[in-house]
């Protein structure tokens, strides 16, 4: 009778019937396999996953060796294993990942050498012709932080020698910041047509404050200040396992959003109505989400004939446009908004200064020559 072959001797998956894991056998060592999300792979008739999770820890194995030989689907699946482990939105991740498995069904086998931003460009046209300028301009993004993070050493470990894409030229995107402002006199007519007071107070606030729609969404009673006066969206105040704010994961610093007094009026009674939860919620008392909001606003905007000029964002835009058209710096905008000076200058300063040019350039008509 031969000898008895040790299970995973020949480096094949075998299921462990004790854990439900399918694992392998690596110098002497039982390893687990693993799915592209982290997860042990399981069930017993479920060798086809454990194959394949065995063939990708093959390929990732020899990924720091193979640099520049590396096929770019490698690198962008790293790089969204890696996203996903530093807690990016949901939303971001489903959005990077429609990218890259688009591009990769035109270049399944490209590798990392071979890449050019004509791929890219080569993509768009012929698999996404519809897109714009902004759409264009974030996927082109995506895949530019992918390389740059594969090739940094700090991050990607440097897994391979450069960024194929670095100094690739993106679509500028379209502002649309002037084209949704819309006035009091339109935002008051569009308030009356809403009927359910849970709308009308998230409209409310978001108009007086210019804040993000998200952070609405997001706010409990334990953003809200000692004395009422603002909220605090800070890692302290949030649940574990939340975005705490849009920018957060990046400056580690807490967003301040001063309430006016309209606005404090109706957080605090909001906080006394629901002390745990969500302080905003639709009429019928679900969370709002970027989906049903966008919704709602459509809906209102329609009636009010604001179609295509009134969005979730135009509060903000709106409230960013008069406080510069008010003489405030781009510091002071930025910081009640929560943006950067340098954002506020980009995206709003040009309004203010039209404005400025306009009023001398009349003044300067109005003296006899």
């Amino acid at each position: 009778m031969g000898k008895k072959r040790k299970r995973g001797e020949r480096g094949r998956p075998w299921y462990r019937a004790a854990r439900d894991q399918w694992c392998v056998t690596l110098d002497d060592k039982i390893t687990p396999l693993l799915d592209g999300k982290g997860r042990p792979v399981r069930g017993k008739d479920n060798r086809a996953g454990a194959d394949r999770a065995w063939h990708e820890l093959h390929a990732l194995a020899a990924v720091p060796d193979n640099g520049a030989d590396n096929e770019v689907r490698t690198v962008l699946e790293l790089y969204l294993q890696d996203l996903e482990r530093r807690a990016g939105s949901a939303k971001t991740l489903a959005t990077y990942t429609g990218y890259f498995k688009s591009f990769l069904a035109r270049y399944p086998r490209l590798l990392v050498k071979d890449l050019r931003p004509a791929h890219v460009h080569e993509w768009w046209r012929q698999d996404r012709p519809g897109w714009g300028n902004s759409t264009k301009n974030l996927s082109g993004a995506a895949f530019k932080a992918a390389f740059r993070w594969a090739a940094s050493p700090g991050r990607g470990g440097a897994i391979i020698p450069g960024n194929p894409l670095d100094g690739m030229p993106l679509p500028t995107m379209r502002k649309r910041s002037a084209e949704v402002v819309v006035s009091d006199d339109e935002f008051a007519a569009l308030l009356a047509l809403v009927k359910t007071p849970a709308t009308r107070d998230l409209l409310t606030v978001a108009w007086e404050t210019g804040t993000r729609p998200v952070n609405l969404s997001r706010a409990t009673a334990a953003n809200l200040t000692e004395d009422g006066n603002a909220l605090l969206f800070a890692d302290w105040n949030t649940a574990e396992g939340s975005a705490v704010h849009k920018t957060f994961h990046r400056t580690g610093r807490p967003l301040v959003v001063p309430l006016t007094d309209r606005a404090r009026e109706v957080a605090l009674r909001l906080v006394a109505a629901y002390p745990a939860g969500p302080l905003f919620r639709t009429p019928t008392g679900l969370p709002w989400t970027d989906v049903r909001l966008a919704n709602t606003v459509l809906h209102y905007a329609r009636r009010a004939g604001l179609a295509g000029r009134f969005t979730a964002y135009s509060c903000r835009h709106t409230r960013a446009t008069a406080l510069l058209e008010a003489g405030h710096s781009d510091t002071d905008v930025a910081a009640i908004l929560g943006n950067t000076p340098g954002v506020i200058h980009r995206n709003y300063s040009h309004v203010a200064a039209k404005v400025d040019r306009l009023r001398e350039l009349m003044n300067r008509a109005s003296k006899g020559t």
